[in-house]
């Protein structure tokens, strides 16, 4: 793959076309050694907003966006998986409905794993609404078991509003879709 990557940017490929795309990507796939070329050969890593700024730090921090290739589960080790159909539509929904929209869909259960799908896409302010919102439902249902999301809904709804505009607004920042995309993409190509 490095191979692949030399011989793009000899034949002229824009090492940061698309806001830094192809080390984004590369991250996304967990391909250090591909992370460490991209670098070496002068990609831009201003977008990141990293706190480092020897080589190696660079490289390591950028690593730790990377989504975890394994984790352990109750039979071993398993493949952590984005699933690109549910982020999408968790987004649209959101998006269009707010917060509440896929509870009111009955699709409250999959909430959690799309808040882990923002984070692994590197889309930190969604991801920490979307936290924050589960927080408080994971309250409500603590407190008033399944008749507490109903009324968690209707008692915190300026609140729910509130966050639901604060995706809106990170969304159109970090584009979840388009972060996806790319990490869907890469992703295919190392499977």
């Amino acid at each position: 793959m490095i191979d692949d990557v030399n011989e793009a940017l000899e034949d002229g490929a824009d090492i940061d076309c698309d806001g830094s795309a192809p080390l984004f990507a590369a991250i996304m796939a967990n391909q250090r050694d591909i992370v460490t070329t991209l670098l070496d050969k002068g990609a831009d890593v201003s977008i990141f907003e990293l706190d480092v700024t020897e080589h190696e730090e660079i490289v390591e921090a950028l690593m730790k966006l990377a989504p975890p290739e394994e984790t352990e589960g109750g039979d071993g080790l398993e493949m952590v998986e984005v699933d690109a159909k549910m982020v999408r539509a968790f987004d649209r929904m959101i998006r269009n409905k707010g917060l509440a929209e896929p509870i009111q869909k009955k699709r409250g259960e999959e909430y959690s794993a799309f808040r882990d799908a923002l984070k692994w896409i590197a889309a930190e302010d969604c991801y920490g609404v979307v936290m924050e919102f589960l927080e408080m439902l994971e309250l409500a249902v603590k407190e008033g078991g399944d008749d507490g999301v109903p009324q968690f809904l209707e008692d915190d709804a300026a609140r729910i509003k509130e966050l639901s505009a604060a995706y809106l607004a990170a969304s159109e920042e970090e584009v979840p879709g388009d972060l996806l995309k790319d990490y869907l993409k890469e992703r295919k190509k190392v499977a």
